[in-house]
């Protein structure tokens, strides 16, 4: 089967977004996106089976966007926990002023959606976003505030979600210069005080699994996996012409998945590759487990 044009589905994708932040996601319908990119009504339900599958390509596209800053970040070993926290944070919040209709999209309009892929998706971004400032959190301010953890996540979140909403839909005028440090100070008097104080955290170890439970099974990054195994190969004591190899495949496995629609064939023959590397086997079938095949 022929490949399907990238560069098409991204301006399909681009243009859609754009109409259901502007207009409303109910009041565009496909034959409207067809006419704007320039494609007839059959051609578009190629590229995307349903209006709502057209809208979960959108929300992969754009959280997708800034994963390989962030997987970048974390492996940049001269950054302590605490720059690595506020330089992650950073991204975020100049990812949300630069694509400022797809997020008023996600607050105004996904809300109101009941599409179980997108509240899926939704909910799984949410939980990893909140894991990753819990993990921070213990990092940067010790073992002692573990049990506050998920409370200091849930309170930041919530903080920036508020500071955004004022920026991008009030539109008023905050320096987003300034929030950020505002809150990283916030969150030390918060943190270093629940070291001093007697108090019982409100999301203790159960409230925690219950708000993960609704998720069947926690979404792993096939991007992290792979940067990973990058750096489990190149510490091998296998040849550099061996490392190489090994290397050439998983850059090819990461290339692909930055694609909005990875080949199977793709994918499966460089894990075939990856055998070679014994050492690599369990996160090989971590990888493998984690992989988006695209069905054709």
């Amino acid at each position: 089967m022929k490949r399907k044009n990238t560069d098409k589905e991204t301006h399909i994708i681009k243009t859609a977004m754009k109409l259901f932040s502007s207009k409303n996601y109910n009041r565009t319908s496909m034959q409207e996106i067809a006419n704007i990119c320039g494609i007839s009504k059959g051609t578009l339900y190629i590229y995307f089976k349903s209006k709502e599958d057209l809208l979960l390509h959108i929300l992969k596209y754009y959280f997708h966007s800034i994963e390989e800053q962030i997987i970048a970040l974390e492996q940049d070993t001269s950054l302590t926990d605490k720059d690595r926290f506020i330089r992650e944070i950073e991204i975020k919040l100049n990812h949300y002023m630069e694509n400022q209709a797809f997020y008023r999209l996600q607050i105004q309009e996904l809300p109101g959606l009941s599409d179980q892929n997108i509240y899926q998706f939704l909910r799984r971004q949410n939980i990893v976003q909140i894991k990753r400032i819990k993990n921070y959190l213990i990092a940067i301010y010790g073992q002692e505030i573990s049990g506050f953890a998920a409370d200091g996540a849930f309170i930041l979140t919530g903080m920036l979600k508020q500071y955004m909403e004022l920026i991008m839909l009030k539109q008023l005028p905050i320096p987003i210069k300034k929030v950020l440090p505002f809150l990283v100070k916030q969150m030390d008097f918060i943190m270093e005080g629940v070291k001093h104080q007697k108090v019982e955290a409100i999301v203790n170890k159960n409230l925690w699994n219950i708000y993960l439970e609704d998720v069947n099974q926690e979404e792993v990054n096939p991007l992290e996996v792979i940067q990973q195994m990058k750096l489990k190969l190149n510490k091998s004591t296998f040849t550099e012409a061996e490392k190489e190899d090994g290397i050439q495949s998983l850059c090819i496995m990461e290339e692909e998945l930055m694609k909005l629609q990875p080949r199977a064939v793709i994918l499966r023959g460089m894990l075939h590759n990856l055998k070679n590397y014994p050492f690599l086997d369990e996160l090989r079938m971590k990888l493998n487990n984690n992989l988006p095949y695209q069905k054709t």
